[in-house]
């Protein structure tokens, strides 16, 4: 079945060492919780949200700006929290990556075992990497999002083949655009289903917990934690797919 895939990609405590996952998802639902519960800095941006709407109802945007500058509307905490906010971001997509390297030993017959080292190995290289793309990557989602939609399938293998075909990261991503050839857009539904199911449960929670409350904290974390499993369990599937069962 079509959907076969993507929803085996919910069984996240499906691994040989079911102990592993279980305890990973409690770490990363750990790292979540602290973020949502006890945000370094300031989490409010309503003033800069105000400023940019008057920004675009201002005739003249260089008199205002002049008169408004950004740092009045922006403070030190605002930026703390941003920074921690793509600490976070980064420390979660990490979690991810070690549970696909765990999943991947795992399709594999490989000994769970020799996971730590595959990952601490090879991890540097894709963390350097994404550093330096970091604020191209940032300013390429603000003016053109919707490339993104392409970007993602077309890379969706290169961390496997960075981690477990040991070849660098510029390699992998164009070995990686050329694998995909043929699964993008089943990629792209794979990851839309997956995101619909994310946002469907994420509404109805807020509808039944209070807002800023720490049961709210609580299961929202839980469920971030969850889908970051969830989204590189499916990467890691198709990782498989596209090396080991095209061989």
């Amino acid at each position: 079945m079509i959907l076969s895939k993507p929803l085996s990609s919910f069984q996240v405590d499906s691994l040989s060492k079911r102990w592993a996952a279980v305890l990973l998802l409690l770490f990363a639902w750990g790292v979540s919780f602290l973020f949502l519960q006890f945000p370094p800095g300031d989490p409010d941006f309503s003033q800069f949200s105000y400023w940019m709407d008057d920004v675009q109802k201002a005739d003249d945007y260089v008199a205002y700006y002049n008169a408004h500058p950004l740092r009045t509307v922006i403070s030190a905490d605002n930026l703390i929290y941003l920074g921690s906010f793509l600490l976070y971001i980064a420390g979660m997509h990490l979690i991810g990556l070690f549970y696909f390297t765990l999943y991947v030993c795992d399709l594999r017959k490989v000994s769970i075992s020799k996971a730590p080292k595959i990952f601490f190995t090879r991890i540097w290289w894709l963390i350097l990497y994404s550093a330096t793309l970091m604020i191209p990557g940032l300013i390429g989602f603000g003016i053109l999002p919707f490339i993104y939609l392409f970007a993602i399938p077309a890379f969706y293998v290169r961390s496997g083949l960075v981690l477990f075909d040991k070849m660098d990261v510029y390699k992998a991503s164009l070995v990686s655009a050329q694998k995909t050839r043929g699964h993008k857009f089943s990629i792209f539904l794979e990851l839309m289903l997956i995101s619909m199911v994310y946002t469907a449960i994420h509404y109805l929670i807020t509808l039944a917990l209070s807002a800023g409350s720490s049961g709210l904290f609580l299961v929202e974390s839980f469920l971030r934690s969850y889908i970051v499993l969830v989204i590189f369990r499916n990467m890691g599937t198709r990782f498989h797919m596209v090396t080991v069962l095209d061989r």
